[in-house]
């Protein structure tokens, strides 16, 4: 035992709080009481304590200070004896006496001793961390307590328990303290009449911790005095509050990206070993139709898919082991990484060469199902897992729901993808959906099995109908085939040619009779720019008939691999031109694309519609809106001019921005603009089956079809397409619907965004179709 006076930190004056003295009187009459009430031999020690008592009669009146009270060796023996269980180890048991208000450590068990000289060293050594602030709260927080409880009846089980967090020098891994002060034996003295309080005013600050400026108002600190002495007992507890770290990161955590919630859990699971040489890795088992995925955050967390990643395993055996161990899981432990494991378990291969000497695997269920993996593993030493297994059991329900909720999260994240990306279910049309299930539940609560779900549909709403498209892409994309298709031939050549030095004469002349009848193929093929007979001949014939030669024929290794080079889709020059013309085609149709997914957001401020688009070479699109979408909200003329106002000013902005990415296509490209105006109203129904609108009706399904048939259509008497890049053609039937939209053309050509040239066309005619008219106009590229 030490009896040294030890400061619980430097610096602290307690006297400036409060009157405080060391005293053995609030303990000797304890013993008193508990001698004339206690019936076992217990009451014998305490009689032989009293007793010793009487050899120092000054205890009994005397007040002392800390250095006094320490002199008192026997005396403070005794107590520690009394109060501490007697089979605890004094030197692994921190316990102490302190002075009333605990500042000034008197007597202590050598581990309590060691630890405080500790915690004053390091505090030395970071002097920066050294602020008295906190000590005083905590302090003031403590004697108010004191007092309330002592003086004011206020409950004596409220606890004054602290947390302390320290990091091990040792391990640098964070250990946890819970130190508990006993106040049994303080008693707390009013040095005059003592203030009334008002028990709702002061419940806050026991049990919600708000600041006690109220309190210092209310009961000034220099009415009291503390005597007697503090018990102060410490308990690790890392463990406890390690899970309870999990909890919280679990319950708190939002998913913003501003926290690492993967981080977090791994590093409390590591303070929970208290070993820093042991790591931790979680896999959640996470599918896309029903197949496991690896390349998300959370499964970088795991070091196979980290390790398998590093040293580029092959994919196909990373998985099969996977899905292997997912069949039959269970717990594997590796407490080495031999060359016999290795060779039983190919997959520790890549764990190993990460640097890695100790790996183990543990599943971890949720609700019965496999949720996850756990991976335990150490770069430095071997690992006993039996051992540390004990210390994870309180984590492991947290680490399953942690899993659990990844796995949730990321289909949840999927399903937000879908519905905003992918399916016709927009918000302006959502509450008849709403509406169609309610309908639904009703009548299966009226004992109907399985009722017919309503048909989904909405009445004479106005169709505006738009068409965006990449002019010439057809023949574009015949030239740029044919162009590879001459890389590709060439280098067929090139390759056969090459062979003829590596192989006999007998199978170099098989070779060229099969190079005669693929060029044969190759060239019926380029008349009728069929690129996937081209791609099938190619990659099914050619390329396996050239590959034969490689294991036979080490030699032609060389030539093989630049032919294989060359026919590589993603890579290879004989892709080059469609690669180019590929990424232009992208281009246009992703700032199109982006164009009217923002353009939709503006729509819906004029009045509820669906929107619905189809991506091709460019971009068609339908809008429908109308009284029946939003039958509380009145629909008017006004809401239509606005609609097709800005269906013409689109079609100005989306030129505008094709021709602003000319300059950065690998092939320029432009695109041809049309609005076909609908004469009248439509109606349209949800078909099921395919998942979105269509036309209802003989009379509406005829806009449908003058939708197809106007693609393509000819100035009569010519052979020029109605829509040419550069120009906004529209078609129409009603000179009254026109007469609309040129006011809008006239409006923006006040702008300058079109040119003053706008002229009526005659089209040819088109079948079962008659009286359509159509007038053109230039966009003003130069604005």
């Amino acid at each position: 035992m030490q009896t040294a006076i030890l400061d619980i930190k430097e610096n602290a004056v307690e006297n400036e709080l409060v009157e405080t003295a060391f005293s053995f009187k609030s303990f000797i009459n304890y013993l008193k009481k508990r001698v004339d009430a206690e019936q076992t031999i217990k009451g014998e020690f305490y009689r032989f304590v009293l007793n010793k008592f009487k050899y120092y009669p000054e205890l009994e009146t005397k007040t002392l200070t800390a250095h006094e009270a320490g002199k008192y060796t026997s005396v403070l023996e005794l107590v520690y004896t009394i109060l501490s269980p007697a089979i605890e180890d004094e030197t692994r048991f921190f316990w102490a006496l302190s002075t009333p208000l605990p500042s000034q450590i008197v007597y202590s068990t050598d581990a309590f001793f060691s630890f405080l000289a500790k915690q004053n060293e390091g505090r030395k050594t970071n002097p920066g961390e050294d602020n008295l602030s906190p000590l005083l709260t905590r302090q003031i927080d403590f004697i108010y307590r004191l007092i309330l409880q002592k003086l004011y009846g206020f409950p004596p089980d409220i606890s004054n328990d602290i947390i302390y967090s320290h990091p091990d020098p040792d391990t640098n891994i964070c250990k946890y303290y819970r130190i508990h002060t006993d106040t049994s034996f303080i008693e707390v003295i009013a040095t005059g009449d003592l203030p009334e309080i008002n028990p709702e005013m002061v419940e806050p600050f026991l049990y919600d911790g708000v600041e006690m400026d109220t309190l210092q108002d209310i009961i000034p600190l220099s009415l009291f005095k503390l005597e007697g002495f503090a018990v102060i007992t410490i308990d690790d507890i890392t463990a406890d509050r390690s899970v309870e770290n999990i909890r919280n990161a679990l319950v708190n955590y939002t998913n913003n990206g501003q926290t690492d919630l993967y981080g977090e859990v791994i590093s409390s699971l590591q303070t929970l070993t208290g070993n820093a040489a042991i790591k931790f890795g979680l896999l959640p088992l996470l599918r896309v139709n029903g197949a496991l995925i690896f390349d998300t955050k959370e499964c970088g967390n795991s070091i196979l898919v980290k390790a398998a990643k590093e040293q580029q395993a092959a994919e196909e055996t990373f998985n099969s082991f996977v899905n292997h161990y997912i069949e039959k899981p269970g717990a594997m432990y590796f407490s080495t990484l031999n060359e016999k494991k290795l060779e039983q378990f190919p997959f520790l291969k890549v764990i190993r060469q990460s640097g890695i000497k100790s790996y183990a695997m543990l599943p971890v269920y949720y609700n019965r199902k496999l949720a996850g993996i756990l991976e335990i593993y150490s770069e430095q030493k071997v690992v006993f897992y039996e051992k540390l297994l004990s210390k994870l059991q309180g984590a492991i329900p947290l680490l399953a729901q942690l899993l659990q909720d990844s796995a949730e999260q990321f289909n949840l994240s999927l399903n937000d993808v879908i519905k905003t990306n992918f399916t016709t279910l927009q918000q302006p049309v959502e509450w008849k959906f709403t509406e169609a299930a309610w309908h639904y539940l009703i009548a299966k609560n009226t004992g109907i099995d399985e009722p017919d779900i309503e048909i989904v549909s909405f009445d004479n709403v106005y169709p505006l109908f738009g068409s965006i498209d990449i002019r010439d892409s057809t023949i574009k994309h015949n030239e740029a085939l044919n162009k590879d298709m001459d890389v590709i031939i060439s280098a067929l050549h090139s390759t056969v040619s090459g062979l003829e030095k590596h192989i006999s004469k007998r199978l170099f002349a098989k070779l060229t009779t099969a190079l005669k009848a693929w060029l044969k193929v190759f060239a019926a093929i380029r008349k009728s720019n069929d690129e996937i007979l081209f791609s099938n001949t190619l990659h099914g014939v050619v390329h396996p008939y050239l590959s034969q030669y490689r294991k036979k024929y080490p030699a032609t290794e060389a030539a093989l691999n630049d032919f294989a080079k060359t026919v590589n889709e993603k890579k290879g020059e004989g892709y080059s031109q469609r690669r180019a013309l590929e990424a232009s085609i992208k281009q246009i149709n992703g700032a199109l694309n982006h164009y009217f997914e923002q353009a939709q957001l503006k729509l819906q401020k004029i009045y509820p519609s669906y929107f619905e688009k189809f991506r091709s070479d460019g971009i068609e699109y339908d809008i429908y809106t109308g009284q029946s979408l939003a039958p509380a909200l009145e629909f008017t003329p006004a809401h239509l001019k606005q609609f097709r106002m800005w269906q013409v000013r689109s079609m100005c902005d989306v030129a505008l921005l094709a021709h602003k990415l000319q300059p950065k296509m690998p092939v320029p490209l432009q695109i041809a603009s049309l609005i076909f105006v609908h004469s009248s109203q439509i109606n349209i129904c949800f078909r099921n089956d395919e998942r979105r609108f269509d036309v209802e009706g003989y009379y509406n399904i005829r806009y449908e079809v003058i939708k197809k048939r106007i693609d393509k259509v000819r100035i009569r008497g010519t052979k020029q397409r109605l829509t040419q890049p550069g120009q906004i053609a529209l078609v129409y039937f009603n000179d009254t619907e026109a007469e609309d939209y040129i006011s809008y053309i006239k409006e923006l050509q006040k702008e300058k965004k079109l040119k003053n040239d706008l002229h009526m066309v005659d089209l040819e005619e088109l079948q079962g179709v008659t009286g359509l008219k159509a007038f053109r106009v230039s966009i003003n590229f130069k604005n």
